[in-house]
């Protein structure tokens, strides 16, 4: 009987030290993914829709959009809606040339925070009204492969009638985005032509270079002024294939089975 009563009493203890490390371990932070604007560009007074996925395991309290017009000093808030855990929310619309900084905020049920991006408002998304279409277009992440002995890359699209200096832009991973690894600048004296491309090659080595996950990452796309202006989530793909926009461009996104580097995707063969 002693015994039975020991082993019952070890068992209990262990249960509940378990659960208490699990607690410890698991109630982190709200996680971010998924983040989409549309459109990229707006026209005057044109709104902007964002949508996101957030998730914790201790669950989701509040997701709030933070932003700011202009030179305006303080951020104004506006929340998320919820449906499951895909967030979405409005920016409002903004006269001409207008720059709107903002950035998320989310909240767990047990009060942890996270911001999207990670050192926000240090570093927030950007986008200016009327402004040139500058967008991550293509993505290829197999390179040094057997079919494809050259390097990774991400093609560069300019959606506006003009050209467009893109000197001091940067391209980054999670690790530019985290701050573990410099972020990647294009080189100088880089413009691109109206509705042209511009191809950026990544694993170059380097403190700023980097290799795409063939697995699938996000990377970003920031201005000279250091705001983010695109990001662009791609998934694992076979060796002959890439990803990107169809049409050029847009929020449709598609698995190549023929590589459009450097040229429109609007005419590539795609996976169903």
């Amino acid at each position: 009987m002693k015994v039975k009563i020991l082993f019952g009493m070890l068992f209990l203890t262990g249960f509940l030290l378990t659960g208490c490390v699990k607690d410890e371990i698991y109630d982190g932070p709200p996680a971010f993914s998924n983040f989409q604007r549309n459109p990229q560009s707006p026209v005057v007074n044109q709104p902007v829709d964002l949508t996101v996925t957030v998730k914790s395991l201790k669950g989701i309290k509040s997701v709030t959009i933070y932003y700011k017009a202009g030179t305006q000093g303080n951020y104004l808030t506006t929340p998320m809606t919820a449906s499951g855990s895909a967030y979405t929310g409005k920016l409002p619309g903004q006269a001409a040339g207008i720059e709107v900084s903002f950035y998320l905020l989310a909240e767990s049920t047990t009060g942890k925070q996270a911001t999207y991006p990670l050192n926000a408002p240090t570093s927030t998304l950007s986008l200016t009204v009327g402004a040139p279409i500058i967008l991550m277009n293509e993505v290829f992440s197999r390179g040094k492969t057997t079919s494809h002995p050259g390097l990774d890359w991400i093609e560069i699209y300019n959606g506006s009638d003009v050209a467009v200096d893109i000197s001091g832009y940067k391209i980054y991973d999670i690790g530019g985005q985290s701050g573990s690894r410099l972020k990647m600048p294009f080189p100088a004296n880089t413009v691109i032509p109206a509705k042209g491309f511009y191809v950026i090659e990544t694993d170059v080595g380097g403190d700023s270079g980097f290799g795409l996950s063939s697995g699938g990452e996000e990377v970003w796309l920031e201005n000279d002024k250091g705001n983010i202006i695109d990001n662009f989530i791609f998934p694992a793909t076979e060796e002959t294939q890439s990803y990107g926009r169809k049409p050029d461009g847009s929020n449709t996104f598609k698995i190549f089975t023929q590589l459009t580097r450097g040229t429109s995707n609007n005419n590539a063969t795609t996976l169903p």
